[in-house]
């Protein structure tokens, strides 16, 4: 019945937008798991208890008149009815999810949905509500919704929201009564990945580094061996190897999606999609339960001579993304908890007598869009097992004005040998701290090596350049955000690829 006292009550006459542009229908279901809270008694007391999230009574304290939440079976009025599903993803990534609620409709505006709350009652994703009348439970009556959580009315599918968060609030409100809740969830069949480093199993978050793909290579000429630097004015090859045996799902089924690659600008940070450009794409009909597989994208329009990061992306409605890859979010961080990525930052640099200097540039990407973000660059070793390549050359880094000028040359490492320019002095590594990047800003660094070999002198080195940034997820905290690996070949053949 209608309440004589004020209160917040949410409208539904809208769909969520953002979701409903991610809509997507994820099949290949193969385990699922039954979570019930209540008992089907047909409203019969005792009543039963409730487990809303913290975030959920946060909520509903800040925006109704009554806290709490009515229990299961309690046909009171004026008390909202919120309870929690969480550990969805226990078995691995969702695929599908559908929910069953019996429920007593008490008022002709009463309405249900399904919320995702941070702790503190602040929604951490986008939810779906509708009115219960629209679902087919009109007022003073007595029905069961189910909902297809891939299919909801409107258009809207949760299924990547479930993946990324791993919990749902349920709620009603908030004259009716509810007698239970079932939500069933389905976890996906297979698990494909490619590796972000060498030690990489599937599992994410992935440890650092992500950039450094040993499943993504490039050839100049379509079957070469190992990684080259794609070349300007030909056609190149991307091969990128696909894994079905992940951790995320039970091996013993084959996958099939379609396999897209990207392009960027060399350098550290990436915002996803704006830094990407598309090289192209390929569909994949079978990968054998257990099996690796390596395929190859031509890449024919190399826009530039110059070098490039190349992103990966395994797309499969058997095998959906764990984390929902938003407009202008950070590219590692998607990278790092979605196994369906990865990322290759990699330069081959050959140096000899007859070509001793290479210059690369390095862009330094403030992912912040909206303000000015502080940002530090590492020059550090990029292989343990390799000696420094000071021992055989030189490093220098060349800032642009606009960020020399307001640099207070912090930092360790380095000594300054002209205008704008450093040279890396110590063998451990060196940071330039305290760089302020524009909003929304793409400062372009200059990486020079120059060789001090002979002709009968050969190595092989790793250096790495590495960005440390804000992210749109950790806006006030300066973390790792991508680099550059730059493999050195040191020997006496001279050799114009760069």
């Amino acid at each position: 019945m209608s309440s004589p006292h004020p209160h917040h009550r949410i409208h539904f006459s809208t769909v969520f937008s953002m979701l409903a542009l991610l809509a997507l229908t994820w099949g290949g279901a193969a385990r699922a798991q039954t979570f019930t809270h209540g008992i089907a008694d047909n409203f019969t007391l005792p009543t039963e208890p409730v487990s809303p999230s913290t975030g959920m009574l946060n909520y509903i304290a800040a925006n109704y008149t009554y806290p709490g939440s009515r229990p299961f079976d309690d046909t009171s009025i004026d008390r909202w009815f919120a309870t929690t599903f969480t550990n969805l993803r226990r078995l691995g990534p969702i695929c599908g999810a559908s929910l069953r609620m019996q429920v007593r409709n008490g008022d002709f505006n009463d309405s249900m949905g399904l919320l995702f709350m941070g702790p503190t009652g602040t929604q951490v994703a986008t939810g779906w509500g509708a009115s219960l009348t629209s679902l087919g439970i009109p007022f003073g009556s007595t029905g069961t919704v189910s909902l297809n959580l891939a299919a909801l009315p409107g258009g809207v599918n949760l299924i990547p929201t479930l993946n990324a968060q791993g919990f749902v609030d349920v709620f009603a409100q908030d004259d009716s009564a509810v007698d239970f809740v079932t939500l069933v969830v389905t976890q996906c069949r297979v698990d494909v990945y490619s590796k972000d480093n060498g030690a990489d199993t599937g599992n994410t978050p992935t440890v650092d580094p992500i950039w450094v793909s040993p499943d993504i290579r490039v050839c100049q000429n379509a079957g070469c061996v190992g990684h080259q630097n794609p070349e300007f004015g030909q056609t190149n090859y991307v091969y990128v190897t696909l894994r079905n045996n992940g951790p995320l799902a039970p091996i013993g089924n084959a996958a099939s999606g379609t396999l897209h690659v990207y392009y960027t600008g060399s350098g550290g940070a990436a915002l996803w999609p704006m830094d990407w450009a598309p090289i192209g794409s390929i569909s994949v009909a079978s990968i054998a339960p257990g099996a690796n597989i390596e395929v190859m994208v031509p890449w024919n329009g190399v826009p530039a001579p110059g070098h490039y990061c190349l992103l990966t992306r395994w797309v499969s409605s058997q095998d959906p993304m764990t984390l929902v890859e938003l407009t202008n979010s950070n590219t590692l961080n998607n990278t790092r908890w979605n196994n369906n990525l990865a990322w290759k930052n990699v330069n081959v640099v050959n140096l000899s007598p007859f070509a001793p200097v290479r210059d690369f540039d390095f862009r330094v990407r403030n992912l912040l869009t909206d303000r000015p973000s502080l940002a530090h660059l590492e020059i550090r070793n990029g292989d343990v097992d390799l000696p420094s390549f000071l021992e055989r050359g030189q490093v220098l880094v060349t800032l642009p004005t606009e960020l020399w000028d307001r640099w207070g040359r912090e930092g360790h490492g380095f000594e300054v040998v002209g205008e704008q320019t450093v040279r890396i002095v110590d063998p451990q590594g060196a940071r330039l701290d305290g760089l302020w990047l524009d909003a929304d800003g793409a400062h372009h660094v200059n990486v020079r090596f120059v060789s001090q070999g002979t002709a009968v002198e050969q190595g092989r080195f790793a250096v790495e350049v590495v960005q440390h940034s804000a992210s749109p997820e950790q806006p006030d905290k300066v973390e790792e955000a991508g680099g550059v690996r730059f493999d050195i070949v040191l020997g006496p053949q001279a050799d114009g690829k760069k």
